[in-house]
């Protein structure tokens, strides 16, 4: 079980106690079990808990859903004006560069060398 598992499974079975009146160890055994896809005698109060809480984490996700689908269209704007500046810049002669060294040669000529006394 993955961490991230154990954190939603301690959930669950967390609210079966607190929900339903269930001891710990019964619901952690029932989650287990929920889990392993065993039947046991709490495992429909298990995936009725789940779902009330996916239920309950997309009602509290859904006013970030609706702010990112109402800037889509501003972010698709705002890559096509980068992706447009960026051909503007990649076709513009100043960027062309010289062409009559390699781009790893040095535009000042080779460096100085050191004359000691």
């Amino acid at each position: 079980m993955t961490p991230d598992t154990a954190r939603a499974a301690l959930l669950v079975a967390q609210r079966l106690v607190a929900r339903h009146g269930l001891t710990a160890q019964q619901a952690l055994a029932a989650v287990a079990q929920a889990e392993r896809g065993e039947s046991g005698e709490h495992t429909d109060l298990v995936r009725t808990e789940a779902h009330a809480l996916l239920a309950e984490l997309a009602a509290a996700l859904a006013p970030i859903r609706e702010a990112f689908r109402r800037m889509a269209p501003a972010v698709k704007a705002a890559g096509a004006a980068m992706l447009q500046a960026a051909e503007q810049l990649r076709s513009s002669p100043a960027s062309a560069g010289r062409r009559d060294r390699p781009a790893w040669q040095s535009p000042y000529g080779p460096p100085a060398r050191r004359r000691f006394p």
